[in-house]
C-alpha cells in the first residue's frame, strides 16, 4: 500500500535556488586546505563550479567558482609540473596560495549567503506588495470622502 506524500508549498523566502551543493562544497574547500587534505579539496570545487555554471539562476557566483577554480588549478598545476613533486600535495603548496584558495572558497561562500539574503528580501517585499494590493478592508478616498479609483486616478464614477 502506497500513501501519497502531500507536497509542501513553498514560502515566499524560500524562492531562492536551493544550491546546497555548491554552498557545502564552498564551505568544505578551506576546510580540507587547512586541514591538510588538499588533494581531496579538488572534488568540491568541482562541484561548486559545476554547480554554478549548470544553474542560470546562481549566475552572479560564477565568477566566484571561477576565481576558486583558478586559484585552486595554480597549486595543482605546480604540484604536478615539478621534477621532484612531495608526496602529498599538502606538503607541496606554498602558504600563500593555500591561503589564495582558502580566501577565494570563503568570497564563493558568503557571496551565496549574500544572494540568498537579497532573494528572501525582495520576495518578502513582494509578498508584502501583493498583500498590500489584495487587501480590500480600507479603500483610499479623496478629501470629500469618495472613494478613489485608484493611485494617481480620480473618483469613482458614480458614487
Amino acid at each position: 500500500m502506497f500513501t501519497k506524500t502531500p507536497r509542501r508549498e513553498r514560502a515566499d523566502h524560500e524562492a531562492y535556488p536551493a544550491a546546497r551543493s555548491v554552498i557545502i562544497s564552498a564551505w568544505a574547500v578551506p576546510v580540507l586546505i587547512i586541514g591538510q587534505f588538499a588533494m581531496v579539496a579538488v572534488v568540491p570545487v568541482v562541484i561548486a563550479l559545476i554547480g554554478t555554471l549548470r544553474d542560470a539562476r546562481l549566475r552572479p557566483l560564477r565568477c566566484f567558482a571561477v576565481a576558486l577554480a583558478v586559484a585552486y588549478a595554480v597549486p595543482l598545476g605546480i604540484w604536478r609540473l615539478r621534477s621532484d613533486p612531495a608526496q602529498s600535495l599538502s606538503k607541496d603548496i606554498n602558504p600563500f596560495l593555500a591561503a589564495l584558495v582558502v580566501v577565494a572558497a570563503v568570497a564563493l561562500a558568503v557571496a551565496h549567503h549574500l544572494l540568498r539574503r537579497r532573494y528572501r528580501t525582495a520576495a518578502s517585499t513582494d509578498s508584502a506588495a501583493v498583500q498590500s494590493e489584495t487587501n480590500t478592508s480600507e479603500v483610499a478616498a479623496d478629501e470629500s470622502g469618495r472613494p478613489l479609483d485608484g493611485p494617481g486616478h480620480g473618483p469613482v464614477p458614480g458614487v
